[in-house]
């Protein structure tokens, strides 16, 4: 009994720590998380020594500290060891201006209160930066803020400067030395991530196979479209050399390619299974059995079973699509089984060139939409384009005094919580439906924190050592959740911050409910000021997100025509399939903006309905390009032109749109179909991206023409059994 209890948990284990590693590619979130609370402990316990023997405080010396090891573990996460010394370096400056502007306006309360509106715009203004400018702002603004409620004086600006010193020292240690994650470390456990959200997309196959409906066909919907956001962000990792050499990323690029293909048309031929009716027992038995074992990568029996469903059931079957799914396993397998593709084809014998990524993360993470936003406002009027950091200033200015004047009358003492919600919901948001997103997060976390650190303080008066408990699990939490539910993160910091105000002997619950009510005003006046001044719709963001997905669409198409006709020998076609993926994943952003970064909710029925045609045919052209790419000599008797210009004119609205050679004839008949060989091959998969674009219309309306509820999901058209292998 002891044994299958222990087995029974230890199944339970293995399976919580492959669903944490599948929901964060890279185990970039954990890391993060992890790093910052023991850099926050470490750095909290020396600042308890630091701070009597310099004279300060003990818990303004913590609170300081505290302050540098948090906002330092993002600053520095995903950095090399190197870039993450340097960076380091300029963070006791930043935090020292901060505090020393406070002391300077110290005793002018008009100047002090206006300070903060100041200083908002700037760490708006130096988002322009990056990663670096953004932390750097955070960190001068919250400095400033300690100074002003902590009254510091000048004789304890030197006493400061070495506990910010003695902060950064620690943190440096920590982040860059030894709890450093190597970029080989998160390549793995991207790969991995990739892996384990191919087995998502086979459970989901044999859940709609097993019970075809319209929840769990949104469902294949999402997993399908999350092995692809893996996929990017192992493509990401693998521009780091220390991660793979140049050969070797392009090889991972090669197979990971060819297996996202093979798993897609496994995912189309379960469609099309579910959509045919009921299935006889002995193949929906065989069926789900054979997907079951691709779930749990036992590849030799998920083999067997598609062997035993292609010998006995295509007899059973009265003309059931079977064949699809059987080659569909069968390619999965084969794709599964080596990592890695072939050599990279260069015109001699020459070192293979640098790898160039389709996508560059930020910390380890996919961008955000801020680039697509940005390029929304270069397509409007020419009065109004203002840039998209000019515009947050702006928000950011008028936002921050008016939230001040409404802040001060609900609490003159506490009115910086209200400055602070501001600040952050400005922060890190590129449209005006971001904003409002994370302005309502940040209330809401706030409200349920508020009833948590009331029982929290409550539950644990008189226990030190699980109030320090709570507040690392609470550190733990806001880090890990920040990029993917906010409100978890302002729920956790309002937890955090009841029991530092109960340490501190100032805990009440007037005090908790009046930190909500502040939140509740800056965050709805920053939400209103980004809505209503210079706005950044999200309709907008959708259009350039779109224009953007057709551009590299057409530049994809127009590389693969030269490289077939033996014009573009030097064209990366994987690298640009990939860039077409980025694409694909900042629509689904700007389409989703309530999903957060993580695109929670992508399964829900609008959102499928919107995005189906456009992965469809993201699907299409990477199956073309590799098919394409992986062709060592020219095909001349291929013709791209009749299948695809017309279809590509509808789409981009633009009827003089050429993808041949300008010396080309502009109107000929189109060219029968070979019958056999690689260019039979090409033909086909150019055909049937032609199906594809036919499913949507030109401009920039998301709204597509969705013929079956097969096509929901699958995008419409028939996926090709025609997916390049690696050779």
């Amino acid at each position: 009994m002891t044994s299958g209890w222990t087995g029974r948990a230890g199944q339970r284990a293995r399976t919580t720590v492959d669903r944490m590693v599948a929901a964060d590619p890279g185990l970039t979130r954990w890391h993060l998380a992890w790093r910052a609370t023991l850099a926050v402990a470490c750095v909290a316990v020396a600042e308890h020594w630091m701070g009597p023997a310099v004279g300060l405080p003990t818990l303004v010396a913590m609170l300081l500290g505290g302050m540098i090891a948090m906002n330092g573990a993002f600053l520095l996460a995903g950095r090399p060891r190197l870039d993450a010394v340097l960076t380091a370096l300029g963070m006791p400056f930043v935090a020292f201006a901060g505090v020393l502007l406070a002391v300077l306006v110290d005793g002018h309360l008009l100047a002090s209160r206006l300070g903060f509106v100041a200083l908002t715009v700037v760490a708006v203004y130096v988002r322009r930066f990056g990663i670096r400018g953004l932390n750097y702002g955070l960190l001068g603004w919250f400095a400033y803020m300690f100074g002003t409620f902590s009254r510091v004086r000048p004789d304890q600006l030197l006493p400061l400067s070495l506990v910010f010193l003695s902060a950064v020292a620690i943190l440096v240690v920590l982040m860059a030395g030894i709890a450093y994650q190597r970029p080989r470390t998160k390549l793995g456990a991207a790969l991995r991530a990739f892996d384990l959200r191919i087995a998502a997309v086979a459970r989901a196959c044999a859940d709609l196979l097993t019970e075809p409906s319209a929840k769990n066909a949104r469902e294949l919907h999402a997993r399908r479209f999350y092995v692809l956001e893996a996929a990017l962000i192992a493509e990401g990792h693998l521009a780091s050399p220390a991660a793979a050499e140049a050969d070797h990323a392009y090889r991972l690029r090669t197979g990971l390619l060819a297996t996202e293909l093979a798993v897609e048309e496994l995912a189309t031929a379960t469609i099309a299974l579910a959509d045919s009716g009921g299935l006889p027992e002995p193949v929906l038995s065989a069926s789900t059995a054979t997907l079951r074992a691709l779930a749990v990568r036992d590849l030799d029996r998920a083999r067997e079973h598609a062997r035993e469903l292609d010998g006995r059931g295509l007899s059973q079957s009265d003309g059931l699509p079977l064949a699809s799914l059987t080659d569909a396993a069968d390619r999965l397998c084969d794709a599964l089984r080596p990592r890695t593709g072939p050599r990279h084809a260069t015109d001699d014998d020459s070192p293979t060139p640098a790898f160039e990524p389709g996508v560059q993360l930020i910390a380890g993470n996919l961008p955000g939409s801020a680039g697509t936003a940005a390029d929304a406002l270069e397509a409007g009027p020419r009065w109004l384009r203002l840039s998209l950091n000019g515009r947050q200033c702006v928000q950011a200015g008028l936002a921050s005094l008016l939230t001040l004047l409404c802040a001060l009358p609900v609490s003159p003492v506490r009115f910086y919580w209200a400055m602070l919600a501001c600040l952050i919901v400005l922060t890190g948001t590129a449209t005006s439906g971001e904003t409002l997103v994370k302005g309502a997060h940040r209330v809401l976390g706030t409200a349920l924190g508020a009833v948590a650190a009331i029982v929290a303080v409550h539950l644990t008066r008189g226990h030190d050592t699980l109030v320090v408990t709570v507040m690392a699990v609470c550190v733990f939490l806001a880090v890990y959740f920040f990029r993917v539910a906010y409100g978890i993160l302002a729920f956790s910091i309002t937890t955090l911050m009841g029991l530092l105000y109960n340490a501190l002997g100032e805990f009440t619950d007037t005090l908790i409910l009046t930190r909500l009510e502040e939140t509740a005003v800056g965050a709805g006046v920053a939400a209103l000021i980004a809505v209503l001044i210079l706005p950044v719709h999200n309709r907008n963001t959708t259009a350039a997100a779109r224009d953007a997905f057709v551009r590299d669409l057409v530049d994809l198409v127009k590389e693969v025509r030269d490289k077939t006709a033996g014009r573009g020998c030097g064209t990366d076609l994987l690298m640009s399939a990939r860039r077409l993926d980025a694409r694909m994943h900042q629509l689904a952003l700007a389409t989703h903006p309530w999903g957060g970064a993580a695109l929670a909710g992508i399964d829900t029925a609008p959102v499928a309905r919107r995005l189906a045609s456009y992965s469809a045919i993201t699907v299409r052209a990477k199956a073309l390009a590799t098919a394409a790419a992986m062709e060592p000599k020219p095909v001349p008797d291929l013709d791209l032109v009749a299948p695809l210009t017309m279809p590509l004119r509808r789409l981009t609205g633009d009827y003089t749109l050429r993808i041949d050679t300008p010396y080309a004839p502009l109107r000929r008949p189109p060219a029968p179909l070979p019958r056999c060989g690689r260019a039979r091959t090409l033909r086909v998969l150019a055909d049937d991206l032609a199906g594809a674009l036919d499913g949507l219309r030109a401009g920039g309306d998301m709204t597509t023409w969705i013929p079956s509820s097969q096509n929901v999901v699958a995008g419409g058209g028939s996926q090709p059994s025609v997916v390049p292998r690696p050779r």
